[in-house]
């Protein structure tokens, strides 16, 4: 069956047409996908299906009779804990549901669900997979269906979930479109927790390796506690180009070590799409608009930059092979 959200279409197969013996929890996930496949087709609209007013003991009993967490221990990848498990089982039950069936992501509010599923389901309604190219695009589509997806004010446990799971999904993109320079022995992704202040990834460098700290949306004071007179640079989605005029913030930042700040060259609010702006855009109209000089890093190069330089501006420093060669006296 075809649904629309805003101008695409999401498509649910119906339940007859479904062969569940290939999966490896076939009862918990026929009984499942019929359960959520009724409530849409009854309701014949677009995210009805509101996690407060679910049947929670009917999937409880599903649950009970089907055991999904024995057969299907990994969340998308990620092996679940007992505790985890036992936290919230109903809203783990319908994740793990979710990433068999991706596509019934759409339809439910009220619900967090994991860093995995919304990029899926954020590439579903952009059409494409992330690549080099759209994953600024593809974060907007997160954002956007976030936005759909709550009709009530979080809770504050809700809240800092979500808080947490944006800032894995704007790594996650990030680590996607950086994929094809990613070796994992010069360039890699910081999963060690005694580094992991430092920066999300890191690449191998003189004088200094180079960090990139990912943010989301915002710089506000998380980002400088990442600087510890080490090479860095900021990446994020930011949106609010008033974080990058004072003069004393920027300031602070080459201080501690940020060589670069990286943002969405692409507008990306409501209003800038409206205005046909950009956060990049509207910073280079302030410092214009003022006749002030656009910040410079401590090399001479600009600070402040377009986000879809960043893959150009890695590669070009990846390309030297011999890290005893590849020097960010330049970058």
């Amino acid at each position: 069956m075809e649904f629309k959200i805003e101008t695409q279409s999401i498509y649910i197969e119906d339940f007859s047409s479904i062969d569940f013996s290939i999966t490896k929890a076939p009862l918990f996930l026929s009984k499942m996908y019929k359960y959520f496949f009724n409530i849409i087709i009854e309701s014949n609209g677009i995210f009805q299906l509101n996690y407060d007013d679910l049947d929670h003991k009917k999937i409880l009993s599903i649950i009970k009779e089907e055991n999904p967490r024995a057969l299907l221990l990994r969340l998308n990848g990620k092996k679940m804990t007992t505790a985890e498990w036992d936290k919230e089982p109903v809203r783990k039950a319908i994740v793990l549901f979710l990433c068999q069936y991706p596509s019934f992501g759409f339809f439910i509010k009220n619900l967090h669900t994991d860093v995995e599923l919304n990029i899926k389901n954020a590439e579903q309604w952009y059409g494409e997979n992330v690549n080099t190219e759209n994953f600024l695009e593809i974060k907007k589509k997160v954002d956007r269906l976030n936005e759909l997806r709550w009709n009530r004010d979080q809770l504050k446990n809700e809240s800092q979930s979500g808080v947490s799971i944006l800032g894995s999904i704007s790594e996650a993109l990030i680590e996607i479109a950086m994929e094809s320079l990613i070796d994992g022995k010069t360039f890699f992704r910081s999963q060690h927790q005694d580094v992991k202040s430092y920066g999300d990834f890191v690449l191998m460098c003189l004088p200094n390796n180079l960090w990139l700290s990912v943010k989301s949306n915002f710089a506000r004071e998380r980002l400088l506690a990442s600087g510890f007179t080490s090479d860095i640079i900021g990446v994020g989605y930011f949106t609010d180009f008033k974080e990058f005029t004072s003069q004393t913030k920027i300031r602070n930042f080459i201080k501690v070590g940020f060589l670069a700040m990286y943002m969405p060259d692409i507008p990306i609010t409501p209003d800038q799409i409206k205005n046909g702006l950009s956060t990049y855009d509207e910073v280079q109209s302030y410092y214009k608009e003022r006749n002030m000089p656009f910040p410079s890093n401590i090399n001479g190069k600009p600070f402040l930059r377009p986000l879809t330089d960043l893959f150009g501006n890695l590669k070009s420093l990846i390309q030297i092979e011999d890290t005893s060669k590849r020097t960010i006296v330049n970058f």
